[in-house]
């Protein structure tokens, strides 16, 4: 389904009955990421999700977005939806969103608690633009494994995707993109963790894209929260599937 807001059209999905559960893609993915969370979640909850400007079938970005002007985007969306409450479930930028959202001082709709996957939004040490280079690398790299294409055809992005980021083009995204990308990962959050509500912390043990201090740091400082570690990377929910829909199974109450 499409519908406009704020001068982009957005593509989305709106499939269950229920509580509203919203969720949020990383950089790079797409609503498609989450079809076998949509799945599990619509026998008794109400799904939506959508496609940001700049991914998936949803309008390209006219200028180069910050995390807050990705988070007036929901905000516009569940408002249009006429979401009165929701739960987030975010992964990996999305979790940047969730952050800036639950620190809003107003919003139209309330947020029931949250889930963050392997999620973004904690500054790292290392040289910002490389940083960029990295997380993309990573995030295309992830994707093209899952991706239903033979292990030689696989192989093959890989290396494109190596010769690609090796050199001063750091990905193959537009300019605009790029520009998202590096605004996003030059701004630090840690200081929205102290505003966050009840959230459950889903993290791979061997995610080298948002470290494991990362997930630390954010039980440490979200008072109500708690820590579930999947054995895989930055697409833990896809890396340990069984866990995870237990995980989800079992804090969803399905």
């Amino acid at each position: 389904m499409i519908i406009n807001i704020d001068g982009y059209d957005i593509n989305y999905i709106d499939e269950g009955k229920g509580e509203a559960v919203l969720l949020l893609h990383g950089w790079g993915a797409n609503l498609k990421s989450f079809i076998a969370l949509t799945n599990m979640l619509k026998t008794k909850y109400r799904v939506l999700a959508l496609d940001y400007p700049g991914f998936g079938e949803s309008s390209p970005l006219k200028e180069s977005f910050s995390i807050d002007n990705y988070a007036d985007i929901v905000v516009s969306f569940l408002r249009s939806l006429d979401i009165k409450k929701t739960i987030l479930v975010g992964h990996s930028y999305g979790g940047r969103i969730i952050l800036k959202l639950n620190n809003r001082v107003e919003l139209p709709f309330t947020i029931e608690k949250n889930v963050l996957i392997d999620a973004a939004g904690l500054k790292d040490h290392k040289d910002l633009k490389t940083l960029a280079k990295i997380y993309t690398f990573k995030t295309l790299k992830m994707l093209s494994h899952l991706a239903p294409i033979d292990e030689g055809r696989k192989k093959e992005l890989e290396k494109e995707l190596k010769r690609k980021f090796g050199s001063s083009d750091y990905g193959k995204a537009s300019k605009v993109m790029q520009e998202t990308l590096v605004k996003s990962v030059n701004e630090d959050l840690t200081n929205c963790l102290k505003g966050m509500r009840e959230t459950l912390i889903i993290w791979g043990d061997n995610d080298t894209v948002t470290p494991m201090w990362m997930a630390k740091k954010m039980e440490e400082e979200i008072e109500n929260s708690g820590l579930v570690v999947l054995h895989g990377g930055h697409f833990s929910y896809l890396d340990d599937p069984i866990t995870f829909a237990k995980v989800i199974e079992s804090y969803f109450k399905l």
